[in-house]
Parts: structure tokens; C-alpha cells; sequence
């Protein structure tokens, strides 16, 4: 079944699920911005990132709300999402993109934020993400591989094979220069994400994401940012896996941006003089007494 929120182009392949709403004192309906955080099993960090998002809203004088997705905890999650003040959602089919798709097609802010809950994000570098957006930018992606990296927050083969090759790839095949493709920290406007067709059920979506953005041209900043050691929940990363994952749909996805569309096929065999009335009506030749200049 899929989820909308009654706006044109809004799509998103999500399942229905139970809402659990906590109680956020004094918001109204507007929201500026919303922060959306996946998660499954992590009540260990939970907390401290939605203190840390909330504060960074507070700091930057904006109306917002932070939104926990849960993913079909078995710790607690849900209640420690509450406790701390967050409105809270459950996604019963299992994985990111289904829970990221949740969660964005649940957020009612005009700004949204993606981060998530593993403590792995400082959520303090909240403006670096919101600010731009006030300034005209379409989106912002984090970049992770840098000197701020905790020691032993990304595992070696990740950091140094798995995410500069497909990083590499994807900048290659859609023309990009994407620092971090697989960031999870990222940043839209509601406008931008209208724009975009989301089904990823996976991992993937965090590349499915990117691709869309390119493709429909959606002007993308990119912040440096602290990367920290994990500390709730176990990695739900699968290294072969979802790297294959990912690379599959890069490979479809380009194979399917190269391969003209039928009314691309149309056009240019017309203007070959290809195709003839029949090809273009199905009516056969026109009856010259009925064409009128």
C-alpha cells in the first residue's frame, strides 16, 4: 500500500503501521523542521540523540519535531522514544529504506532531516544541514571520511574499500562528485523530496536517494561532519550484501537512464523520416480530401 500525503508526486511504497504519537508541548501544526531517525533496537542511544537534536532545534530558533521510526524493536525503543519527547511511528516491514520512507512520508516539517539512532551522528550539527536549505540549497549530504572520524566508528574495509568504490561508481555513472554516497545524515526540503521516487526497501536506499536527487536535478550541498563510535544497537550493515545491493541498483539504474524512452524513439525516428502517419496513428495513410492547411 502506499503512502501520501494527498500532495501530487508524493509516493511512497510503504505499509501501513500502528502510529504512536507522543506528546509534543507547544507545537503547532507548522513545523519547520523535521528530524527523522530509523531504528531498530538501539534504546541504548536513543535518548542522547533525540536530546541532542531537540537542543539543536532550540538553538536555532526553529519550530521542530524529531520522529522515531521504529523498525520492530524488541528493547524498549519505543518507550525511550516517548519519554524523551518524540513522536513516534512503527514500521512493521522490515528494513532502512522501508523505514526511511516511512518516516518521510509521516514528517510534517518544510525541512527534513535523515540521521540515525546508533549514536554514530552528532545531531549538535544540525544547522550545518538546515541552514543551507534556508539559503536556497535543495539538499545537504555529510561527509563522514574525513579527519573528525572517530577511531573505529567505520570499519576498515567499509572506509577504505567499500565506500570510495561505490562512491566512485556512482559519481562516475551520473556525473556526480558525491564525497560520502552512503552518508546517513542528509538533509531536504519538502519541495525537493516531492520531486523524487522512492522504493528502495533496503541499505540501497541510501543510493536510490542520491540517484533521484541527481536525476532530477535537486542542487546538493555537502558539510563535513563528526563521525563517532556506535554506541546502541548492533550495525545493521551486511558489508557483500548490501554492497552488492547497492551496486545492483546503480548499474539498473544507469542502464535505465541510457535506454531512450519510447517517445524518445518516436521523435527521433520522425525527424529521420523513419516513421510515417501510420507509425505515429495507427490509422493508416490520411485521406487527402480531409487535410486542411
Amino acid at each position: 500500500m502506499s503512502v501520501s500525503d494527498g500532495s501530487p508526486g508524493l509516493r511512497y511504497e510503504s505499509h501501513v503501521a500502528p502510529v504512536f504519537r507522543g506528546v509534543i508541548p507547544g507545537v503547532p501544526e507548522q513545523i519547520d523542521v523535521s528530524i527523522v531517525m530509523p531504528c531498530l533496537n538501539e534504546a541504548d542511544a536513543l535518548r542522547d540523540c533525540i536530546i541532542e537534536a531537540s537542543t539543536a532545534l532550540m538553538d536555532l530558533g526553529l519550530v521542530g519535531e524529531v520522529l522515531v521510526v521504529d523498525n520492530g524493536s524488541s528493547d524498549g525503543s519505543i518507550g525511550v522514544a516517548m519519554a524523551a519527547g518524540a513522536r513516534v511511528v512503527e514500521e512493521a516491514e522490515r528494513g532502512y529504506g522501508n523505514a526511511c520512507r516511512r518516516g518521510l512520508s509521516e514528517a510534517r516539517g518544510r525541512f527534513m532531516v535523515l540521521g540515525d539512532a546508533d549514536g554514530t551522528y552528532d545531531f549538535t550539527e544540525l544547522p550545518r544541514f538546515v541552514t543551507p536549505l534556508l539559503n536556497g540549497a535543495d539538499m545537504v549530504i555529510g561527509n563522514r571520511l574525513n579527519s573528525s572520524m572517530e577511531t573505529g566508528a567505520m570499519p576498515w574495509l567499509h572506509r577504505r574499500v567499500g565506500n570510495p568504490l561505490l562512491t566512485w561508481v556512482m559519481n562516475t555513472l551520473f556525473l556526480s562528485s558525491i564525497g560520502d554516497a552512503h552518508c546517513g545524515l542528509r538533509s531536504i526540503t519538502r519541495q525537493s523530496l516531492l520531486r523524487l521516487r522512492l522504493s528502495a526497501p533496503g541499505m540501497e536506499f541510501a543510493s536510490e536517494f542520491l540517484i533521484e536527487a541527481l536525476q532530477n536535478d535537486v542542487r546538493i550541498d555537502q558539510v563535513p561532519i563528526r563521525y563517532r563510535l556506535r554506541h546502541g544497537g548492533r550495525p545493521k550493515l551486511r558489508t557483500f550484501r548490501d554492497g552488492w545491493r547497492h551496486l545492483g541498483l546503480l548499474l539498473s539504474r544507469w542502464s535505465k537512464a541510457r535506454r531512450p524512452s519510447e517517445d524518445e524513439k518516436r521523435g527521433a525516428a520522425l525527424q529521420s523520416g523513419v516513421l510515417g502517419f501510420s507509425d505515429l496513428t495507427g490509422r493508416g495513410e490520411p485521406d487527402a480530401d480531409r487535410i486542411r492547411l
